[in-house]
């Protein structure tokens, strides 16, 4: 399976420029022969005090534009969206093909000890279940920044036998790989981190970071200080096969849940 990180600046709020410069990279990766496609949280919007405005509902012109782009490939992309649904607002990742909408997820766990724009508990509301889909035979789990410092939810994907875990970052502190190659071993999960660069809402500069680390926490490719695309040629089924001697999980034991309660939620691509 040909992995696709993509890495981009911050640029919160100019949900045009980002869009664009998206699927040029969206259309370098499918020409690259890319299976799977990451792109970081929030994509358009960012940390902006436009973001009521500026936010889409999961069917919006962003989804519209990467079906386009998928069509007559198999590949799946993956996105962070700012999302509207009715009265409420999620931060979350739909999980696209050529043949429309296989998943969404929705952030379980906010952000809450900061002030303005970073508290995210003062404008979103928590999904409640996690997500995973398949694609060429493998499980894929999502995740979505603090939901990375919970490792109940890394292990709860390892335990309904995924082998890829993706993460979306819109903060610079979190997803490098010095953070992910602990529950990547820990739990036999390839993980795939997408996280923005540039300068951030407070004019504050990140080097990104993005990276894909292999089931035993060693570092495949990473990229920092850019905006570009990372590739990974990997075979998800030896993490499963490296699951099985791995003695830290007990694949009879108790299955977990996500922090809400809700239970896992599977999606297979069609």
């Amino acid at each position: 399976m040909r992995i696709a990180v993509v890495q981009q600046d911050h640029n919160p709020g100019q949900v045009e420029k980002k869009r664009a410069k998206a699927a040029g990279y969206a259309r370098q990766a499918l020409a690259s022969g890319a299976d799977l496609i990451l792109f970081h949280e929030e994509l358009l919007v960012g940390c902006s005090r436009q973001g009521a405005v500026l936010s889409e509902p999961v069917d919006g012109p962003t989804t519209h534009a990467f079906l386009q782009l998928l069509q007559g490939t198999d590949a799946v992309l993956v996105y962070g969206l700012t999302k509207i649904d009715g009265p409420d607002r999620f931060i979350s990742a739909p999980v696209l093909s050529r043949t429309g909408l296989i998943a969404n997820y929705r952030k379980t766990h906010l952000w809450w000890n900061s002030t303005g724009l970073r508290q995210e508990t003062a404008f979103y509301k928590p999904g409640n279940q996690l997500v995973y889909f398949e694609l060429r035979g493998s499980k894929i789990g999502v995740m979505i920044c603090y939901d990375s410092d919970f490792p109940e939810m890394a292990r709860t994907y390892a335990k309904r036998v995924c082998s890829i875990l993706l993460l979306l970052n819109n903060h610079t502190s979190r997803g490098h790989q010095d953070r992910v190659s602990a529950q990547a071993s820990d739990n036999s999960l390839i993980f795939a981190v997408s996280c923005c660069c540039g300068l951030d809402e407070k004019g504050t500069l990140g080097g990104g970071g993005s990276n894909i680390t292999d089931d035993q926490g060693g570092l495949v490719t990473e990229i920092w200080d850019r905006e570009g695309i990372i590739y990974a040629d990997l075979d998800p089924s030896t993490a499963l096969a490296h699951r099985e001697k791995n003695r830290g999980i007990k694949r009879d034991g108790p299955n977990y849940t996500d922090k809400a309660g809700g239970n896992i939620h599977g999606q297979t691509q069609r």
